[in-house]
């Protein structure tokens, strides 16, 4: 089987490009990994957020190509890298041109989360590269950090050239994040609470997430009747569809919240939880709730995390013996042919969970004399799991081992 390779067989760090476009009257979007907008005022623009670093220049460029008036207000509507690190190219224009220092705004949290991702600049790079499947000689993280001027506790409004802007805390993907809403125009930009898949409750690689405060903040977004909604990742939303887009994201969240605490209460442990839970068949056939990124898996992941400990409900896992230790002695007991070759049995009977778990054991055995058969079969075996997975971060995990298996093959 051939090895896995960046452009064609992963989902990369950097999609298509799509360019500015007018929403309505001094309303724009421009998409790109992370979307960003911006508005026009008679008293300057404000832009919402600003994507990642390497597309700060692209984002000035399509700015200018619309207004050459100065930028007066960077709204984060988080920290996330995708977001809010593409603001360099906007800092340095009006520091050429003389115009003065964009204000940036952004919710008090943000300030915490630049600290931490400083402090774990080394984690975050880490574990960003296998998410985003990084291609080799790209840094995964930035090295420059932008801080707000300004922040918020709750809830902040400003007016800029005849329109009001409405900054609104929420938790959800992150605790930092801010949604905005513009009452004149009727638009709301949401951020990462939406982003045309089932939400990133339960990243494998991140900090705690917010089920319940995530539900919370699409309905207030639905009681205001936008016309206009433009999420985080994804196609603009508009029109009547903004309410059930919000509303059934809303109730897919608190349907899992419920399940997974009603298990909770009953004395079930995750395995039985992620066993039973499912999510209902009417939302998981919703195009905006496909797990493209996030997934229920995760997310049941996530909600357990938030209210019960790491414990799994097995004595034998509380202090539990080395890997190594383990499958030395399943090998000694069953024999390195036996293994690799049940594990090719569960391969073709297309059980490849299953076959994982055997030829780990081979692996991981510290008096295993040749590992190259087994490296092998556990690539084709991750091969197999990407292929069927639709979660973007999920199958970038699944391709990284892939590679990893083969360099450990040769």
């Amino acid at each position: 089987m051939a090895k896995p390779k960046n452009k064609s067989q992963t989902q990369p760090v950097f999609p298509q490009y799509k360019g500015v476009e007018e929403l309505i009257p001094q309303v724009y979007s421009i998409t790109t990994f992370g979307n960003v907008g911006f508005i026009v005022t008679e008293e300057g623009v404000v832009v919402v957020d600003t994507a990642i670093h390497q597309f700060g220049e692209l984002i000035r460029n399509d700015i200018r190509k619309v207004t050459d008036a100065p930028i007066h207000s960077i709204i984060y509507t988080h920290g996330h890298y995708d977001h809010a690190f593409g603001v360099w190219a906007l800092l340095k224009e009006a520091e050429e041109r003389g115009d003065p220092k964009p204000r940036i705004i952004a919710h008090e949290n943000v300030v915490k989360r630049f600290n931490r991702y400083q402090e774990l600049q080394g984690q975050q790079e880490f574990i960003n590269r296998i998410q985003f499947s990084v291609p080799d000689g790209t840094s995964a993280v930035p090295k420059e950090y932008h801080y707000p001027d300004l922040t918020y506790h709750d809830r902040l409004s400003f007016r800029l050239g005849g329109l009001t802007f409405e900054l609104r805390f929420g938790m959800g993907e992150t605790d930092d994040a801010t949604w905005i809403w513009i009452p004149e125009k009727k638009v709301i930009f949401s951020g990462d609470f939406l982003l045309w898949s089932f939400p990133n409750l339960g990243n494998p690689f991140k900090v705690q997430r917010y089920e319940t405060e995530w539900a919370d903040a699409l309905e207030q977004m639905a009681s205001l009747h936008p016309q206009i909604l433009v999420p985080g990742h994804g196609p603009v939303i508009r029109g009547e569809k903004i309410k059930k887009v919000c509303l059934n994201t809303a109730r897919a969240l608190r349907y899992l919240h419920e399940e997974v605490v009603k298990r909770l209460n009953q004395g079930a442990w995750i395995e039985q939880i992620l066993e039973e839970v499912q999510l209902p068949e009417d939302l998981a056939k919703k195009s905006y709730l496909a797990p493209i990124y996030g997934c229920p898996t995760f997310a049941i992941h996530a909600i357990y995390r938030r209210y019960a400990g790491w414990y799994d409900g097995n004595p034998s896992h509380l202090f539990p013996s080395k890997t190594a230790d383990i499958a030395k002695e399943i090998v000694n007991l069953t024999g390195t042919e036996a293994l690799l070759n049940r594990a090719k049995a569960l391969k073709e009977a297309g059980e490849i969970q299953l076959a994982l778990h055997l030829v780990d054991f081979i692996i991981y055995n510290p008096e295993t004399a040749d590992l190259k058969e087994a490296h092998e079969l556990k690539a084709e075996l991750l091969q197999a799991k990407a292929e069927q997975t639709t979660s973007f971060i999920a199958r970038n995990i699944f391709l990284n081992g892939a590679r990893r298996e083969y360099q450990l093959a040769k």
